[in-house]
């Protein structure tokens, strides 16, 4: 059976390999005829680009929570109507690498309240929610030492949140990439507790054993359970 016009969601801590299982996924499902669309979050759009550098990167100074919630919401509202909603009305599949999901463990592990985060959500994507969100989950450790700390990239240091310290001296790291190791504890067992109160199903996908084809293996059977490919 093709399935048409359903939203999936990769996600999970860093460097747990969502976006190289999002085109695994992506390709997978194109050899079986189905139509897919692939985007990310936050950006995808014009608007939601610029947004996302401003989250990332360009912000100057400590951001304040609040606007790091409301700031992916707006880039996320963006997203919807102008991606993923015209997409799945014309019987797509749209694979997105993060969604709300991000924000909840992200953002949740800085103590921002999920109810309020669930909320939010609503008000800027309305009812256009994953019918499934998978969670690539992985160890800390294992997780930031995978991403390299980006030592492709300059030096950057003017977050006052960003005190880790690198693996290399010529890193750029965004501002979530940045926080220390306990941060990132949080931001896991966050991802893992989304089952019990994400507003549509979550399954979670061990990737730290085996290889990317056997990663890419569980992926594939949890979406053909979930819609009987």
């Amino acid at each position: 059976m093709i399935i048409r016009g359903r939203f999936i969601v990769l996600d999970g801590p860093e460097g747990c390999g969502k976006t190289v299982q999002i085109k695994l996924l992506s390709d997978y499902l194109k050899s079986q005829g189905v139509d897919v669309l692939t985007t990310f979050d936050p950006g995808g759009t014009m608007i939601g680009n610029q947004i996302s550098r401003l989250l990332k990167y360009d912000a100057k100074g400590k951001m304040d929570v609040n606007t790091e919630v409301m700031l992916f919401m707006a880039s996320r509202a963006q997203l919807v109507t102008e991606i993923i909603k015209p997409s799945l009305e014309s019987g797509q599949v749209v694979l997105c690498d993060r969604f709300i999901s991000s924000t909840c463990a992200y953002q949740g592990g800085s103590g921002y309240p999920i109810d309020k985060i669930i909320e939010f959500g609503k008000m800027a994507i309305g009812t256009i929610w994953p019918d499934l969100t998978i969670i690539i989950d992985i160890p800390v450790e294992e997780g930031l030492l995978r991403t390299g700390r980006k030592p492709y990239q300059k030096t950057k240091v003017n977050h006052e949140d960003a005190n880790q310290i690198y693996l290399f001296k010529n890193v750029i790291v965004d501002r979530f990439d940045s926080r220390p190791f306990e941060y990132h504890r949080k931001v896991r067992k966050e991802f893992l507790r989304l089952p019990d109160y994400y507003p549509t199903p979550v399954k979670i996908v061990d990737g730290s054993i085996g290889g990317i084809e056997s990663v890419h293996e569980k992926i594939k059977d949890v979406v053909n359970q979930t819609f009987s490919i």
